[in-house]
């Protein structure tokens, strides 16, 4: 089998086309990174190890919202906007 023939049968097969839009080939495509299965299969089982226990996690701190519907409650609630701006810059940038 003489591969120069094959290849010339199926240039000839694209080129003769319906719709005659040529064909080009590449040359030196970029290669994609392939990354190592182990260390996929490593992160995975990680993962897969937290899962359970970030499930049984609440969303939220219940005992924090308690103290903050209590401080609204007795009018004890204090919010220090200087704080609040610096941490949210700080967080956000």
């Amino acid at each position: 089998m003489e591969i120069s023939k094959l290849n010339s049968t199926i240039h000839t097969e694209l080129t003769t086309s319906k719709n005659k839009t040529p064909v080009t080939q590449v040359a030196d495509a970029p290669v994609a990174t392939i990354i190592p299965q182990q260390e996929v299969s490593d992160d995975c089982r990680l993962i897969e190890a937290a899962q359970p226990q970030l499930e049984q996690l609440s969303d939220f701190d219940l005992s924090k919202v308690a103290q903050v519907r209590q401080s609204l409650v007795d009018g004890s609630f204090k919010l220090d906007l200087e704080q609040l701006a610096e941490t949210m810059v700080q967080q956000h940038g």
